[in-house]
């Protein structure tokens, strides 16, 4: 993911590091209700402790500010001083004052979540916290079984106990228990004292994987030239030293003997390295995220691993349990969903019952949304965009974002969209309620104005290698009538679609679309297409009608790609 720095600006308040609080002496209170500071300060007996930790980081007039919307989640007394007893701490000045930054701003939210919302949420909230990081909501009646409203808790951590105070600037919950603040990586969790995993870790270690999940952020240049910070998230998937004692593996000798691999453990090419990559997933799921498919009717979904060519299949089966690569029975396993969720900075952690050797997987079918990326995700939640717009979020109404600055995309304009064209050039859309784009998959669709002759490229997730039929789902409005006509100087949308540079059609999806009615569509772009290797793809689309250059209302509108299996 990816946050400009100038893009803070929205919540510089948070980020100063300089000593004095840059809003003492401001008024804020423009309702009868107190905002959220002065709220936690009219209970003393309760938030004593809370509000000397907030005032202590500086944070304590900011949160007051009547121009900004927060939901705070403040622990009691009692929990403060049970944080400080686990931290071997008296007070929050032995902890220091970025250390009392982090854990205030982990603890808010600048956003409002009622209580409908917020139980809605259960698994994980939408927003993140002010200090780059996602809370877990959960019902749970201390024995592992789902609880009430008196059994819910934040991280597995914190027992909510009041709901919902309303603030003239949002919202306060009261927590029972403070919450610790994420600055490990998932590795360094995974190696806390404690944890059953030091094998598996010390195959991470001798394999090199080690140092790339400890990396939390990089610097890297976007498509302005500017250097931007880029969060890394990882999901591990862990063996427990049982678990490799069950399948008689007690060193990382008896591991790589076990795989067949060589004495090279660093080379991508050894057997023992494509291991560990294989329980590497690029990005931070959660459980909920890795037990949810593509679309209702799905009961499985590919996720993408390290190890280029290896493919992780998650299933849901008649016995209505989640299985790993369940088709291939060396690899199949489960998720220990009591020891799953352990969250990092960068990731999460989630136990495996078996020790799942890399697996062989059938073809399935692949959906492709190229909106469906964590780069753009990061983008909207740091302020860019519409006022409004939420990620993957259906709304009261439409919004879009300027996303061609962002590295997830290579195109080329070509005198794109006519004069007065009010598109952007690669646009990140979200549909309303009230539309029939309401079936796109996510809520959302990437919106194009390249121009004719102008073109973009993607990357597809990892396709098992084989024949597919794919099928492009698209979006049309009323207003693209003379596209789907081939009128006012339009030949119907003519575009190139390639793959890897080879394979080339040229098709009009727009003029496939029956009626004059705004919704979704499909064309099949590819009756068959085979791929020879298990890998990503490079997908080109390139605009081929003059009328992308010359008419204001030209634009394509792409909700996702679908990659079905030719089965002979």
């Amino acid at each position: 993911m990816k946050v400009l720095r100038n893009l803070y600006l929205l919540m510089l308040i948070f980020v100063c590091a300089a000593c004095n609080d840059p809003y003492e002496g401001d008024t804020f209170t423009i309702y009868d209700v107190q905002p959220a500071s002065s709220y936690l300060s009219s209970r003393p007996e309760d938030f004593s402790e809370w509000v000397a930790i907030m005032k202590y980081a500086d944070l304590y007039n900011a949160v007051n500010q009547a121009t900004q919307n927060f939901t705070v989640f403040a622990p009691n007394n009692k929990a403060v001083k049970e944080f400080y007893a686990k931290q071997g701490v008296s007070s929050i000045e032995e902890l220091g004052q970025e250390y009392a930054k982090t854990l205030v701003k982990y603890h808010i939210i600048q956003d409002t979540i009622n209580q409908e919302m917020f139980i809605e949420n259960a698994g994980k909230l939408d927003k993140k916290t002010l200090s780059d990081d996602y809370i877990s909501v959960s019902f749970e009646d201390g024995e592992g079984e789902a609880g009430g409203l008196q059994s819910v808790y934040l991280n597995k951590e914190a027992h909510v106990i009041e709901f919902a105070n309303k603030v003239s600037n949002g919202y306060v919950y009261v927590l029972e228990d403070a919450m610790t603040p994420l600055t490990q990586s998932v590795y360094e969790r995974m190696t806390e004292s404690g944890r059953p995993y030091t094998l598996f870790a010390k195959a991470m270690e001798a394999t090199g994987w080690k140092d790339s999940v400890n990396i939390i952020y990089k610097d890297v240049v976007n498509g302005d030239g500017e250097i931007v910070q880029q969060k890394c998230e990882y999901t591990l998937l862990g063996v427990t030293d049982a678990t490799y004692q069950q399948a008689g593996i007690n060193t990382v000798e008896d591991l790589a003997a076990k795989l067949g691999a060589g004495s090279d453990y660093t080379s991508l090419s050894n057997a023992l390295n494509q291991y560990v990559a294989y329980h590497i997933i690029p990005s931070a799921a959660d459980l909920n995220a890795l037990m949810s498919f593509d679309t209702q009717e799905a009961t499985s979904k590919m996720w993408n691993t390290k190890n280029k060519e290896g493919l992780i299949t998650i299933s849901k089966e008649e016995d209505e349990v989640f299985y790993l690569n369940y088709n291939d029975e060396n690899s199949r396993c489960t998720l220990v969903e009591d020891e799953c969720d352990l969250q990092a900075k960068n990731g999460y952690i989630h136990q495996l019952s078996g020790y799942m050797p890399v697996a062989e997987p059938e073809p399935v079918t692949v959906l492709f949304d190229p909106c469906d990326n964590q780069e753009i995700k990061n983008w909207i939640e740091a302020g860019n965009g519409e006022t409004g717009i939420k990620y993957q979020t259906i709304g009261s109404a439409e919004y879009k974002c300027d996303i061609s600055m962002l590295n997830t995309f290579k195109y080329k304009l070509s005198s794109p969209g006519g004069k007065y064209s009010s598109y952007y050039n690669v646009t990140y859309f979200t549909v309303k309620s009230n539309s029939n784009w309401k079936v796109a998959n996510k809520a959302d669709m990437l919106m194009l104005n390249l121009g004719n002759t102008g073109w973009i490229e993607m990357t597809t997730p990892t396709i098992l290698k084989g024949k597919y039929k794919v099928t492009l789902q698209f979006g049309y409005a009323t207003s693209m009538n003379f596209i789907r006509e081939g009128s006012s100087g339009s030949n119907g949308g003519q575009m190139k679609f390639t793959f890897d540079g080879e394979n080339q059609v040229i098709t009009k999806p727009y003029m496939t679309v029956p009626a004059n009615t705004l919704d979704c569509y499909q064309a099949v772009i590819y009756d068959e297409i085979e791929f020879d290797s298990t890998s990503e793809h490079v997908f080109k689309l390139v605009m081929d009608d003059p009328a992308a250059s010359t008419n204001s209302s030209y634009r394509i509108m792409i909700d996702y790609i679908l990659f079905e299996p030719i089965t002979e």
